[in-house]
């Protein structure tokens, strides 16, 4: 099945060439207007793409994968990176996107769901943003030279009831193990998007975008 998609550019002015395209990935329980808000954070010349994750809940929302005995569906999870995998194909082909300079930013499972495809489609991949996020199954990322360099922002609650803090360092380790350069944020507050964490993603966004060729 296809996913369901909103798709829009961040200003109007002209375009010249490809430009660079931002994946905006909403967590458990969302949907693609879940993201919005993340929109403003970005100025002009880029493409924002917010998908509807294909699992609907029966108490309303949509999840990436449903949870079995507490633990990620792993074929569920498979079918959700494939069909990411090929929406980073597919609108290249449809709208002026550089298909090599995609930025992925999640929100909990929404930001478990950019890291593992940071690490599947990383030739992809200019950058990588996870909230409150994890790394389902913890893969290992020794030896992986495609991700050297990545620029890779982790932001995470201390106080976070869903999510323990825990899981944002490992990832944060993992990322800086395998030579990602790796802004890791922590604040007071819970699961969401504090106030420090966002003025932190948008000073590190704000650096990307000046350092994108």
């Amino acid at each position: 099945m296809a996913l369901t998609v909103h798709i829009r550019r961040s200003d109007e002015g002209p375009l010249e060439g490809k430009a660079p395209a931002a994946l905006l990935l909403h967590g458990w329980g969302g949907d693609e207007r879940s993201m919005a808000i993340f929109e403003t954070a970005f100025g002009p010349g880029w493409w924002l793409v917010r998908p509807r994750a294909p699992y609907p809940l029966p108490q309303g929302g949509y999840a990436w994968y449903p949870l079995v005995d507490g633990k990620p569906d792993p074929a569920a999870l498979s079918r959700s990176l494939t069909q990411l995998i090929a929406l980073l194909d597919e609108l290249p082909q449809r709208f002026p996107i550089d298909p090599r300079r995609w930025l992925l930013v999640g929100f909990s499972q929404g930001g478990a769901m950019a890291a593992r495809l940071a690490l599947q489609a990383p030739e992809r991949i200019a950058g990588l943003a996870v909230f409150s996020g994890f790394l389902p199954e913890s893969p290992s990322l020794l030896g992986s030279p495609p991700l050297s360099g990545l620029p890779v922002f982790v932001a995470h609650g201390l106080d976070d009831p869903l999510v323990p803090v825990e899981r944002a360092r490992q990832l944060c380790r993992q990322f800086q193990l395998s030579g990602a350069e790796t802004t890791c944020v922590e604040y007071a507050g819970g699961h969401k998007t504090g106030v420090e964490a966002w003025r932190a993603f948008k000073a590190w966004l704000s650096r990307l975008t000046r350092s994108r060729p």
